[in-house]
C-alpha cells in the first residue's frame, strides 16, 4: 500500500503545505515498510503545525449559495470544510475565498485538473 500522502507523483503531506514532487521517491513512497520513516509522513487525521488556519471573521457567508447540502469528499489539499454561521461551507486556500456550492461540487469531482492547484504545485517546486 502506498503512502496516503503520495498522489499522482506528488507529496501532499500537511507538513509541506503545498503539494510538490521535489521530495518524492517512488521507491520509498510506494513501499509500505519505508514511507512511515519519511520525515514528511504524518498519520492521516493528525494536524500539522504548518496547516494554514482561515481567519473566519473575514469570511462573509451567504447561505443560499455557500451552504453545502451534503458532506464533500474532495482529495484536493487546498480545500477546507468549515462550519460558519451555522452552516458547512467550502474554503479554497488556493483562491483564498469561500466556494459556492456549485464550485465546491466541481472541486470534488475535478480537483485533479484544477488549474489553480496545478499552478500552485508547479510554483512550489521552483
Amino acid at each position: 500500500m502506498p503512502c496516503p500522502w503520495y498522489q499522482q507523483g506528488y507529496c501532499t503531506s500537511p507538513k509541506i503545505g503545498v503539494p510538490t514532487d521535489v521530495v518524492v521517491s517512488p521507491d520509498r513512497c510506494l513501499d509500505d515498510s519505508r514511507y512511515r520513516q519519511c520525515s514528511y509522513y504524518v498519520e492521516p487525521g493528525t494536524k500539522s503545525r504548518k496547516e494554514v488556519s482561515v481567519a473566519k471573521e473575514k469570511l462573509k457567508v451567504y447561505a443560499p449559495i455557500h451552504a453545502l447540502l451534503r458532506d464533500l469528499k474532495c482529495g484536493c489539499p487546498y480545500i477546507q470544510i468549515l462550519q460558519l454561521s451555522g452552516v458547512k461551507v467550502a474554503y479554497c486556500r488556493a483562491l483564498d475565498r469561500l466556494l459556492t456550492r456549485y464550485e465546491a461540487e466541481l472541486c470534488e469531482t475535478n480537483w485533479k485538473n484544477c488549474p489553480y492547484r496545478i499552478q500552485l504545485s508547479e510554483l512550489s517546486s521552483v
